[in-house]
């Protein structure tokens, strides 16, 4: 030890324990520290060192080093030692703090580093120390000066030094510290603000990355102190990084700078632009509301000036502005960028910079992402931010398009582009109709009218169209004077203007795209812009591509109308000599001279789109592609005199087109009159067809006139037959051959080649023909005409050739045979290219019309070719499948001879049928290879028409009654088998179900052999087994086609078929009543099949027929020993028979012997079971085998537990289940064995101990809550017993929040001798606490202190019990009450601390001797929780409260924090405002002090100053007043706002108990409130927050009460909601307070009185009753649909309205028994109901449903809902247009704004499934209560009443039928319903009764009521079964079942005649067997007579008792006797 500091010892020993302490931890060397900290643990040596007069400055250094040393080991590797460095600090804090603070003052630089290295390691040894140092520590001003010294030549500094300490609390301190640090504005600031931009790279990083990490990172951090810290002048200090200059010792200086870059980049923008971590805000408005937003990111954005020159500087403004959008027009607005253009580069910079900002924002605004309804002008404000920058205006544009600049003009036209751009994203999303209809806020048409408002907003910015224009022209004048000066002609262009005039031709087609009308007011003629880029002699090469790419661009966008393309264009003199070309030539000669294929492409889009517009070729028009391309094959030397020839064409057409048209009709006209009378006879009868557009036009006005407007009624008559009928050709053809025939005869060459070009165009244009003649007649006049006027002049020959050819489709012409026709067509077919196949098609089409128009012609049919010809035409048609299959020859020939629809034509039967054959034949050959092909190309509808064909085909034939055998396949079968699987699966099932109707001999055929399946049978088979494999559900079939499947399955057992019963068996179980009984031996025989085993199992569980079947073949010997043998395949029989004897079957037999099939499970077959569990085990699991383990002498079958058990070790719930499912029957076991008193054997006596042992291990299950109760017990009578680690068990398995009864050991353990301080943690705590006091000795390990404890807490759960105290918990334990808490009011109490706990452990910590952290007391919030206790009804709660409260008072007295003033005051406060000894506080006022007193933690917010001032103003606490409420909330302060928010926040947290309300009503607050909700002056917000405080305080009954008493608060709320401008946050609020007052009312009076008399009743008054009525109803009528309201909504409404509903036909009911006189009872109408009904599809997305309603309310015009349910939401936007009035009206519907971005839409019901099935019950039970009755005479308004009955009904069987909720309680109800509004109308029945679909969903639910059996509900089952049965006898009776002795015998056997429950259920199940097999379609009642027979047969054995299977047996006997007597 040194003790003497004087000695050069001293210096020596510390100088080298510092050296070596400098190179430790080292595997080489002695660790000094570790040694000497454990011989000293405080360090008294050092600290002694420190003791006497004044060190030099080198001796002090040694000594801080030394403990600098020490402390750095105990922070890092000698962590174990932590306490010793406790210590160390502790020490130096209390005792050598002046010392250490006042040596930074030292001018020895060395000095001052070692003393701030000594203070950083001090603050590192956690947040325990780094807050004691900062506590103990003064930070004045004289200490910024330790930031300036710094080492200039980078060596380590003071400056670093004293980083390293302020950046120490950041990196070791808890968030409190933190926040305290960044709270010192001298601190950390100075740091920045010194000089760090000269600081080295490593000290660089260490800032940013612990200011990253310590603070941007911390979520304990809130944003607003971050905003506080990182102020503008802080964010310019980092952003001063970029331009670095500091010293770079590691890397060369570019590259330390590039680093300095980065780092500062990535840190300013992770702070500027993330909303989690960062300073950013997030503003729903995007800045249009005016709000303040990121205030401190816009001014620092202002600062940065280098924007424009630094990238990085410039992409961290982009990246914030993308982030900040709300910041975009400030920004512009503040910064000192000039926009003004000019021809500056400062200009083009911040132009640059502009476009960057603007492209890095979405393309689509985020505003459309809104969560909320946003009026449209709002919307498009907010589009705007982020579509247009504030500096672009008109004057802008205008003035940058007038700068005589190329780049100038550029810029300014590229910003144009891109708002465009921008622009036309947003309308494109605005118009696409897939996104707004499943909008919650906007309709489609709102989205159209919004791009009205955009494209109006952008007009008023946007340069002049001419101006533009003006523009193009200048430069075009300008390149011509250029080569007028030169000399030159169409030279080049500069690169610049190229661009410039691209751009131009850009903006023009954008501005046609988004601002059309702009491009329809400019009267310029835009064919000008063709000038300069072609000329007569086609494309120059002088222009470049992109301009000639942009031009025909523009042509094709803009509107036709805006060129003169048939107007003549400037041409020169020598040209004007020779001709006069129009625009559209230059047109012609661009399609001809383009070498670029997208050129030319677009050019021929071009000329189609002008002659298309022109309405000449409005149906024609299909036919100009063919003269372009034929044009563009013209060899390159003839294209000049073929263009020519063709504009003159088109010119003179388009100039007179009537007169062509004119020409082509009359044309058609002829043609049709020549085919209608062929020789001149039968004229008159012969159908003209209409062919001359007048014609058709008189046509279309006749019908127009005769519709009334509804345009739905032409669309059948002018269809694409009419069309092509009427308009064969288009008027080009005769222009053109006119023109031919006025050519010259001179010029030889030109009329050869246009002679040839118009051979070759007609001859395509003859092949696209369906009828050729008008075609052939029009070429026919002209060539005569051509002939006649030059008659000595020979005809070209591609004339004569042509007219040759054409000639075969005149009448009365000589025709060339077609022998050679397949030869020459394979070989033309060779050299043809793809595009060429469409027409080829089509002329082998024309070839085969010929071919069959003339076939009667053929001289011989025997060895002709022509027959053969055919195929050879089927072949070649193979090409092309859409050309084929849609021409009328193939659709109207194809079966028309099985149809009976063949066409018009002329032939004898032996030549029609054999060509119908080869037809038939070879079109189903075609469809057959083709339909593979259209199936993967997804074009099967191509072939629709053809395979329904076959289905019509086949169902006639199936029902021609002669055809009694079925042994050759007809075409119509063989198309079905090759054709089916491309079949739709409705039409296969309409094919399927009429041959299973078909006779058994047509079916199945007798041969000597055997049976045989006929053509039919293998045909309905294959149809099963492969067309319908895949259907999703098996269709309903009768029992008619039951039994028919049945007889196939018995006769050809297996395969298929099998799978398909099994399928709709699956889907209805129903069906199994309906199998003839020799199906289920058909079942047992196939034992080899798992498929009929599945079937039987299934036939087993629906069938009581089937049932008795199995037990009887099972009583018979060899049936039990087959079964035994082959046990594996018939255990899903097994499991199905137990599953069904384990519920009652009263239809059964009691001889039956349920229990005979269990005798298969012998002791070798138990074993054999166990060895192979592996495959059957799922099986066994399913069963209900345990039935069989209760059987006495059954032993050996409890072998089957453990290899079970073995199996489900991998699913913990199913081997719980299983456990208990044994350990039921193992009672069950013992209790049987140990009633009988037969002789115990030994061995029976073993096997007894050992079931007992698996009883023992199956009842091992936690029992801690019994075991601590028992040990409460034990130390209550006798505290002695307690041990430490009897306790410390408990509380490491105590969680402090479970409400177990732990704390009432505590309790004792306080009172006793044990010590307290062993109690202090739990837990898992608690357990380390002990494992380590154990390990290393109480001497190393101190006790848990206080902030220990507090640390334990959890901020949200201690947050939580404040806000939910347990007011009833009570601190000891009453008598005979049960020891686990309960409250009704918190939904999960595991959320929740124990107060009992908290206290007594407060308590503890708060002791005088011990040291308390007051601040983290307050902060954790156990301040807050122990006042809260004071609200407890439990005096001792109270008390100990007050007992905790005044121990913290002594502690805060003492402490020494900055915010202790104001808690004391506070405290004093509320001690001053007590008058009476534990008196209890309102919770209203706990909630408010709690408030307050977090409140004082948080200095920079308004509430601070604002709760100080009222405090220092009073000096008590008023507990008979809210405190300041008034104040609060008619603040007249500019943060007026908050303060109302948080007052009433602060009452919707309080309002608790009656004691709450009654403090505030006495305030007047109620009316306040109201009163304020409906002025014009408040907010949306703050309705919702006053709906939220009215919600909270209906929860008490007496509260709910006075407000609808007093108050009128049912009033006030039917007057907001009547308004149609409501927010839907406040109509779920609205509609939450309704539901929470009604249940709150309603209380206990809606259970069931256990005394049947009225005066005993408890129900509600009527009116009462009826004013939520009316609520419900003005919900219903008037907002529920225009309003967003979710799911969860729906449901309350629902529920209450359900419960309302039910709750007054209950009480009109007992006013009806008493005889009171009440109003007539107002049920749900029809149109609520319907309102209903729609919504609901909407939320449930039920597409069907929607659209069955939109028919019925259209069908009858019902305005007021169609209107609705066209425009539901977009109503929900319009409300917002006009002036507020009224309630809920003013301000904006905004949601609650999240600190993150809105997630897409969409997203908020994702959940919504579980809460709509939940609903889907309560809407059931609400439509019972609608009220169906047809009102007067009106037919029109009976048959809305019908089929309102109809829809809803149908909707309702669905839904129970489907089984979503308790369908059960639900049913009788509906059955009520059913009997009162549909039964006594014989409309409505017949109208039931026609629906399949209903029929079917009857049936499935009847079948479900009679399986339903629930235990201890058989009195209401057999009610409900009964009323059920009288529905359904109604309905079989109204659907004309024979009234024959058998009806009436079962009728009064089963039903009428019976008193007794037992034999009224027997009764009942008996007839539904004969219900439902009547149901089905069923002639007579086969398996309910099989049934009858089966148990008239069986013998009764032992004594015979009175129950329900006596019951069924005697009922079958005497209907057996009954139909034997009639037999």
């Amino acid at each position: 030890k040194v003790t003497d500091s004087n000695g050069p010892l001293f210096s020596d020993c510390l100088e080298r324990f510092v050296s070596v302490a400098k190179k430790l931890p080292c595997a080489d060397l002695y660790d000094v520290v570790e040694g000497y900290i454990t011989i000293s643990m405080e360090c008294a040596d050092v600290f002694k060192l420190l003791e006497g007069e004044k060190h030099s400055e080198n001796e002090l250094m040694l000594i801080f080093q030394s403990l600098e040393m020490i402390l750095l080991r105990t922070a890092s590797d000698l962590s174990h030692f932590s306490m010793v460095g406790t210590t160390i600090v502790k020490k130096i804090t209390s005792s050598y703090m002046k010392l250490l603070q006042s040596s930074l003052h030292s001018e020895n630089h060395r000095f001052v580093r070692v003393c701030l290295c000594l203070l950083s390691s001090m603050v590192s040894q956690g947040a325990d120390m780094a807050r004691e140092v900062f506590s103990h520590f003064y930070f004045g001003k004289d200490l910024s000066g330790l930031a300036r010294r710094r080492d200039k030549m980078g060596r380590p500094d003071v400056r670093m030094a004293y980083i390293q300490f302020a950046l120490s609390f950041l990196i070791s301190g808890d968030s409190s510290t933190i926040s305290q640090v960044l709270d010192m504005k001298d601190f950390l600031p100075d740091i920045l603000s010194t000089g760090l931009k000269e600081d080295r790279i490593s000290v660089i990083n260490l800032i940013l990355s612990t200011l990253q990490t310590k603070v941007i990172w911390n979520k304990s951090i809130s944003k607003t102190q971050k905003v506080r810290f990182f102020s503008p002048v802080v964010l310019a200090h980092f952003a001063s990084l970029y331009k670095w200059n500091g010293i770079t010792v590691e890397n060369p200086e570019e590259d330390g700078k590039m680093v300095v870059r980065e780092l500062v980049h990535k840190f300013l923008v992770d702070l500027c632009c993330s909303r989690k971590y960062g300073i950013s805000f997030y503003d729903p408005s995007f800045g249009t509301a005016g709000r303040a937003g990121n205030i401190v990111l816009l001014q620092f954005l202002v600062g940065l000036k280098q924007a424009t020159e630094d990238e990085l500087v410039a992409d961290l403004v982009v990246s914030v502005l993308k982030a900040n959008p709300d910041m975009l027009s400030r920004y512009f607005k503040e910064s000192q960028y000039s926009f003004a253009p000019r021809a500056k580069s400062v200009w083009q910079e911040n132009i640059t910079l502009l476009k960057k900002i603007y492209e890095a924002q979405p393309e689509v605004s985020k505003a459309f992402r809104t969560c909320e309804f946003v009026p449209l002008p709002r919307l498009l404000a907010m589009v705007m931010v982020t579509s247009l920058p504030p500096v672009c205006n008109k004057a802008f544009f205008t003035q940058g398009l007038s700068v005589d600049n190329t780049v100038v003009k550029h810029a300014t036209l590229s910003l144009v582009s891109f708002i465009l751009r921008r622009a036309l994203k947003n309308i494109e999303h605005c118009l696409d109709q897939s996104v707004w209809r499943s909008s919650e806020f906007y309709t489609p048409a709102m989205m159209e009218d919004l791009v009205q408002l955009y494209r109006e907003a952008l007009s008023k910015i946007l340069p002049d169209v001419n101006s533009i224009v003006w523009n193009w022209q200048s430069l075009m004048k300008k390149k011509a004077e250029d080569e007028v000066k030169k000399g030159k002609k169409e030279g080049s262009d500069e690169p610049e203007v190229i661009l410039l005039k691209a751009l131009i031709l850009k903006v023009l087609c954008l501005y046609q795209k988004v601002v059309p009308h702009l491009i329809s007011q400019s009267p310029f003629d835009f064919s000008k812009l063709l000038k300069g880029v072609v000329t007569d002699r086609g494309m120059t090469e002088q222009v470049p591509p992109v301009l000639q790419h942009q031009v025909l661009q523009l042509a094709l966008e803009l509107p036709a109308s805006k060129f003169s393309w048939f107007r003549v264009q400037d041409v020169s003199d020598t040209e004007k000599a020779t001709s006069e070309t129009s625009v559209f030539y230059l047109l012609l000669k661009m399609f001809v001279s383009s070498d670029k294929s997208h050129l030319k492409n677009a050019t021929r889009m071009l000329i189609l789109k002008v002659l298309k517009d022109s309405s000449v070729f409005e149906y024609t028009w299909h036919e100009l592609d063919l003269w372009l391309t034929h044009l563009d094959h013209i060899p390159s030397a003839q294209q000049e005199t073929v263009v020519h020839f063709l504009e003159r064409v088109l010119v003179r057409l388009m100039s007179n087109p009537y007169t062509y048209t004119d020409k082509a009709a009359s044309l058609v006209q002829d043609a049709a009159h020549l085919q209608a009378n062929p020789t001149g006879q039968e004229g008159d009868a012969a159908s003209i067809p209409i062919s001359h557009i007048d014609d058709v036009l008189d046509m279309v006005d006749v019908i127009l006139d005769s519709s009334e407007g509804d345009m739905d009624q032409l669309a059948p008559s002018v269809s694409d037959d009419l069309i092509l009928q009427t308009f064969p050709f288009s008027a080009l053809v005769p222009a053109a051959l006119e023109a031919r025939n006025s050519l010259q005869a001179t010029n030889k060459a030109e009329k050869g080649v246009v002679a040839q070009y118009l051979a070759a165009v007609l001859s395509d244009v003859l092949h696209c023909q369906r009828d050729p003649l008008p075609l052939c007649l029009a070429l026919q006049h002209y060539d005569n005409e051509l002939q006649s006027l030059q008659p000595t002049v020979a005809l070209d020959p591609a004339v004569v050739d042509f007219h040759r050819y054409y000639s075969h489709w005149i009448p009365l012409q000589s025709k060339d045979e077609l022998d050679s026709f397949r030869q020459r067509t394979e070989e033309a077919l060779s050299t043809l290219q793809m595009t060429d196949f469409p027409v080829a098609i089509k002329q082998v089409l024309l070839y085969l019309k010929t071919s069959v128009d003339n076939f009667s012609t053929v001289s011989s049919l025997s060895g002709s070719s022509n027959y053969n010809c055919f195929p050879a035409f089927i072949a070649v048609a193979l090409t092309v499948l859409r050309s084929i299959f849609t021409h009328p020859t193939l659709e109207s020939w194809f079966l028309a001879l099985e149809l009976g629809t063949l066409p018009n034509h002329n032939l004898d039967p032996i030549r029609l049928k054999r060509m119908w054959s080869q037809l038939s034949k070879g079109t189903l050959a075609l469809l057959q290879c083709s339909a593979p092909t259209l199936r993967e190309l997804g074009s099967l509808e191509l072939i629709t028409g053809y395979l329904q064909a076959i289905q019509q085909a086949v169902l006639k034939e199936l029902s021609q009654s002669q055809r009694k055998k079925g042994q050759q396949e007809s075409w119509a079968l063989k198309g079905l088998l090759a054709l089916h699987e491309y079949m739709d699966v409705s039409c296969l099932r309409e094919v399927a179900s009429a041959m299973l109707l078909l006779p058994l001999e047509r079916l199945v055929l007798d041969r000597a052999e055997g049976t045989e399946l006929s053509v039919y049978g293998r045909a309905v088979l294959q149809v099963l087994s492969e067309g319908m494999s895949g259907c999703d559900r098996a269709p309903p079939l009768s029992q008619s086609q039951l039994r028919g499947l049945s007889s196939l399955l018995t006769s050809q057992p297996g395969g298929a078929a099998e799978d398909f019963l099994l399928q709709i068996l699956q889907a209805e179980p129903a069906c199994a009543v309906l199998l003839p009984a020799d199906m289920f031996l058909h079942c047992l025989r196939g034992k080899s099949r798992s498929t009929a085993m599945a079937i039987g199992a299934i036939m087993l569980q629906n069938c009581p027929t089937h049932r008795l079947q199995f037990q009887l073949w099972c009583l018979e010997p060899s049936g039990l020993e087959e079964m035994a043998s082959s046990v594996d395949y018939f255990l899903p029989l097994l499991n199905a028979y137990l599953g069904t004897t384990s519920l009652e079957d009263p239809a059964g037999a009691k001889g039956g012997q349920p229990q005979k099939p269990l005798k298969i499970f012998t002791p070798g077959c138990v074993a054999s079971i166990g060895k192979s569990l592996t495959s059957c085990s799922q099986t066994l699991l399913d069963m209900p085998v345990l039935s069989s383990f209760s059987m006495p002498l059954c032993f050996h079958r409890w072998q089957l537990v453990d290899p079970i058990i073995d199996k489900l070790s991998e699913s913990p719930e199913q081997l719980d289940l299983w456990r208990k499912a044994v350990l039921r029957a193992a009672f069950h076991w013992l209790n049987i064995a140990f009633r009988s008193n037969r002789p115990q054997e030994s061995a029976f006596v073993e096997e007894e101990e050992a079931m007992l042992q698996r009883l023992q291990g199956l009842m091992s299950c936690s029992i801690v809550e019994a075991l601590v109760s028992l040990l409460l017990t034990l130390v209550q009578m006798c505290p002695s017993v307690c041990h430490v680690n009897h306790f410390l068990v408990l509380l490491g398995a105590y969680g402090l929040f479970s409400f177990y009864p732990f704390f009432y050991v505590f309790t004792v353990c306080v009172f006793t001798s044990i010590s307290v301080c062993l109690f202090l943690l739990w837990g898992p705590a608690a357990v380390e606490h002990h494992k380590a006091r154990k390990s290393l000795g109480s001497s190393l390990w101190q006790q848990p202190s206080g902030e220990d404890l507090l640390a334990l807490l959890n901020p949200g759960m201690m947050l939580n019990t404040m806000a939910h105290f347990p007011q009833q918990r009570r601190l000891t334990p009453q008598e005979d009450k049960e020891l686990l808490y309960t409250d009704e009011g918190v939904q999960d109490l595991g959320t929740l601390y124990d107060p009992c706990f908290l206290l007594p452990l407060f308590s503890v910590m708060l002791k005088p001797e011990s040291v308390v952290n007051c601040y983290k007391f307050v902060s954790s919030h156990a301040l807050g929780v122990t006042v809260a206790a004071l609200s407890s009804y439990d005096p001792k709660v109270r008390a100990a409260a007050y007992h905790v409260l005044g121990s913290f008072y002594h502690h805060l007295e003492a402490a020494r924090f900055k915010e202790k003033r104001q808690l004391l005051y506070l405290m004093v406060t509320v001690r001053n405002g007590i008058r009476q000894e534990n008196l209890r506080f309102p919770f209203l006022l706990t909630t408010y002090i709690g408030k307050v007193a977090q409140q004082m933690l948080r200095p920079e917010e308004h509430m601070y100053l604002v709760m100080n001032k009222f405090l220092l103003a009073h000096q008590y606490l008023d507990l008979k007043r809210v405190p300041g409420f008034f104040r609060l909330f008619f603040s007249s302060d500019t943060e007026h706002k908050t303060e109302r928010e948080w007052i009433l926040a602060m009452l919707k947290e309080g309002m608790m108990d009656r004691h709450c309300y009654k403090l505030c009503d006495q305030q007047g607050i109620f009316q306040v409130l109201m009163g304020f909700c409906t002025s014009p002056l408040c907010e949306e917000s703050t309705q919702a927050q006053i709906l939220e405080v009215l919600h909270q305080a209906a929860h008490n009954s007496k509260a709910a009460h006075e407000l609808i008493k007093f108050h009128g608060l049912l009033s006030w709320i039917l007057q907001a909601i009547e308004r149609r401008c409501l927010d839907s946050r406040l109509l779920c609020g609205a509609l939450d307070l309704v539901h929470r007052l009604w249940f709150t009312v309603l209380g206990q009076k809606n259970q069931p009185s256990k005394c049947s008399s009225v005066e005993s009743t408890k129900c509600l008054p009527l009116p009462l009753i009826s004013e939520f009525l009316c609520v419900k109803y003005i919900f219903l009528c008037n907002n529920l649909f225009r309003s967003g309201v979710k799911s969860q909504q729906l449901s309350r409404f629902l529920q209450t309205l359900d419960l309302v509903l039910s709750h007054r036909r209950r009480v009109l009911s007992f006013c009806h028994q008493a005889g009171w006189t009440t109003v007539r009872e107002q049920a749900l109408s029809c149109k609520s109901a319907l309102k209903l009904l729609h919504f609901w599809g909407i939320l449930s997305h039920n597409g069907p449903l929607l659209a069955t309603l939109q028919g019925l309310l259209g069908r009858h015009k019902v305005k007021e809902l169609l209107g609705k349910c066209r425009s539901l939401k977009y109503e929900c936007g319009r409300k917002f247009k006009g002036r507020a009035k009224g309630h809920f009206q003013r301000g904006r519907p905004r949601k609650k704004e999240h600190p993150e971005e809105p997630a897409g839409e969409g997203d908020g019901e994702k959940h919504n499934g579980p809460i709509l099935r939940d609903c889907e019950p309560l809407l059931r039970s609400i439509i019972t209560h609608t009220e169906t009755t047809p009102e007067g005479t009106d037919p029109e308004s009976n048959a809305l009443a019908f089929q309102t009955i109809q829809l809803l009904l149908k909707w309702t069987l669905r839904s129970l039928a489907s089984g979503t909720g308790d369908v059960y309680s639900g049913l009788s109800p509906f059955l009520q319903w059913i009997q009162t509004s549909v039964l006594p109308y014989q409309v409505a029945v017949k109208a039931i009764l026609a629906d399949e679909a209903v029929k079917q969903d009857l049936l499935r639910l009847y079948h479900q009521t009679c399986k339903y059996q629930i235990p201890g509900r058989v009195p209401a089952q057999i009610e409900t079964l009964q009323f059920f049965t009288t529905v359904m006898v109604h309905l079989l009776e109204a659907q004309g079942i024979p009234d024959g002795p058998l009806h009436k015998t079962v009728l009064n056997t089963c039903f009428s005649s019976v008193e007794d429950d037992e034999s009224k259920k027997a009764g009942l199940l008996l007839l539904s067997l004969y219900i439902q097999e009547l149901w089905s379609g069923a002639d007579e009642p086969v398996l309910f007579l099989t049934h009858v027979r089966l148990m008239d047969g069986v013998r009764q054995k032992g004594p015979k008792k009175q129950n329900a299977a006596c019951a069924a047996t005697a009922m079958c006997k005497a209907i057996a006797a009954a139909v034997g007597s009639v037999d």
